[in-house]
């Protein structure tokens, strides 16, 4: 007896090995023409595509699976039937064990069991009902000990059998046989408007080159681009347009300002991705949300990597770093004071001066003389460019020989207005490379040759990285591309090299693709960026 659960252990072991596999590197024998005669999901079969895929149908009662003959019940999310059975049901081997395909095509026709060698007649749907909740074939013999069978309601298992008459044959929105529809909400409109403009351009190169080449798998991408405005009300707005409107596949290089959870939920509840989002820093959640894959640290990683770098920037004299943290009242910036203080800890810096204030009401004078008693080494100032500007142009007039720490994402241009004394002692986050290096030769070329200016290259590196990292992985979705595949295949991406910054890795827990960033100083003669760091990585947290 102990020998039998053994084995059934194991195949269930294969099974859910078998199921990731596939997840990550899906496979599909369905034709192109088969997938463009789909008709749209009714409501019936909508419900019956989430227990295929998840194991719940996110209204009715909770499903569970029933395992080894009914000897152990755990929840049917563990053991969804696309875990064996593959994305789109054809079925799937691997390690010796065979899924057999659940297309309706295969269903209703007589099968022999590559597990038990045993054949059996075709499914009806009330063969096929049972099939589901008790375990028996078309002639009542009992399935293969590997197969589960659920305890669900019959209204589940005939919402179950809707679906998997439409199963392989349907597409997900924003498909066709030969096009790809692809959403981006961006500024056009507003202050940020040239920003909106300069990330649309670069996404419209980027894909106007892949179309050239002939697409993905004979497919063409065409890019839809809602106006934002920059806000959060217009970046709510925006997406929802795409998705419910405009019916896009997936999004790519969407402007996320700080605070954009609206949007960010939406994109969860249509369960529609979005690769690479434009931002000063990714919003993450606990759990994350698995359909945003952002690209680059956050700000409190990039803080960490900035502790990292001024410590190994100090010489051996047995003395501790002092520094001092000035920070505006905000989500992102608060995020890098949690990296800062957490990092300090780490490395043993005393943070000898905090001063938080709200946006608007930054007072430099005051500031600066309450910090100038303090004998700090650094200064770390988390805030918009213009109090950052300020507060350095008082550290100047104090005389107060403070070396400023920041990031160019809230610095931005006004770093180039500092005096030569205080840009030569100032140290910048960048969460990418420098423009400028020879690894840039693709992108550049791409951009010159399609007549796209650089006005914005911070934001438009990170635009073409992600049309570049959602391309990837479209082609490994293969031709049987759908929304579920894609998240699969963006889990599975591993130290992919886009060209613009440095190698992009996710996975199912992992939703930040870099780890770590650059520390760049001022060249205040040319108006750009110095490399002063290789990659930093920062150090653990233990």
């Amino acid at each position: 007896m102990r020998s039998r659960v053994n084995k059934i252990k194991l195949l269930f072991l294969l099974c859910a090995c078998l199921a990731l596999a596939f997840f990550l590197f899906g496979k599909s024998s369905q034709t192109a023409s088969a997938q463009a005669q789909a008709d749209k999901l009714s409501a019936a079969e909508q419900r019956g595509k989430l227990i295929y895929l998840r194991g719940e149908d996110g209204t009715g009662p909770e499903i569970t699976a029933m395992l080894g003959g009914g000897e152990t019940e755990v929840p049917a999310t563990t053991f969804a039937c696309a875990n064996c059975h593959g994305l789109t049901g054809e079925g799937t081997e691997e390690g010796g064990l065979t899924a057999p395909p659940l297309v309706w095509q295969a269903l209703t026709k007589a099968h022999t069991s590559a597990l038990t060698t045993k054949e059996r007649g075709p499914y009806t749907d009330a063969t096929l009902v049972r099939a589901v909740l008790d375990g028996l074939d078309p002639a009542g013999t009992r399935l293969h000990p590997g197969m589960p069978h659920y305890r669900m309601t019959n209204e589940q298992a005939a919402d179950l059998v809707a679906y998997l008459k439409k199963l392989g044959s349907e597409l997900d929105p924003g498909l066709s046989e030969g096009t790809i529809k692809i959403g981006a909400a961006l500024p056009l409109s507003g202050p940020l408007a040239p920003l909106g403009q300069d990330i649309k351009n670069t996404l419209s190169a980027s894909f106007a080159e892949a179309n050239e080449q002939g697409g993905i798998y004979g497919r063409r991408f065409e890019l839809v681009v809602e106006d934002s405005r920059g806000d959060l009300s217009g970046t709510h707005e925006a997406t929802r347009k795409l998705i419910e409107r405009d019916g896009v596949f997936a999004l790519t290089g969407s402007f996320e300002p700080k605070g954009a959870n609206d949007a960010n939920e939406v994109l969860k509840r249509a369960e529609v991705p979005l690769v690479g989002p434009v931002t000063l820093s990714p919003h993450l959640t606990l759990p994350p949300n698995r359909f945003i894959f952002y690209l680059l640290p956050t700000f409190s990683d990039q803080a960490r990597s900035l502790v990292d770098f001024i410590i190994s920037q100090r010489k051996s004299d047995g003395q501790k770093v002092r520094a001092a943290v000035i920070y505006m009242k905000g989500e992102l910036e608060e995020d890098a004071l949690e990296g800062l203080r957490a990092q300090a800890r780490l490395r043993s810096v005393d943070l000898v001066f905090e001063q938080r204030y709200e946006a608007g009401h930054f007072v430099p004078a005051s500031t600066v003389a309450a910090m100038a008693g303090k004998k700090a080494d650094y200064l770390f100032f988390f805030g918009n460019g213009a109090d950052i500007a300020a507060c350095a142009k008082e550290m100047d007039r104090a005389r107060l020989k403070i070396s400023l720490v920041s990031s160019v994402m809230m610095f931005g241009r006004e770093a180039f207005e500092l005096s030569p004394d205080m840009a030569s002692r100032t140290f910048l986050s960048y969460p990418s490379a420098l423009p400028d290096q020879n690894e840039f030769a693709e992108f550049l070329n791409i951009m010159q040759r399609r007549g796209v200016q650089l006005r914005s290259p911070a934001f438009q590196t990170v635009a073409y990285a992600s049309a570049r990292t959602l391309m990837e992985a479209v082609k490994l979705s293969s031709r049987r591309l759908s929304r579920a595949g894609l998240v699969g295949a963006l889990e599975g991406l591993h130290d992919y090299r886009t060209g613009v910054i440095p190698p992009i890795s996710f996975g199912p827990n992992r939703r930040v693709g870099v780890e770590g960033s650059f520390v760049v100083g001022i060249d205040l003669n040319n108006k750009r960026y110095v490399p002063l760091s290789e990659q930093l990585v920062p150090r653990d947290i233990p």
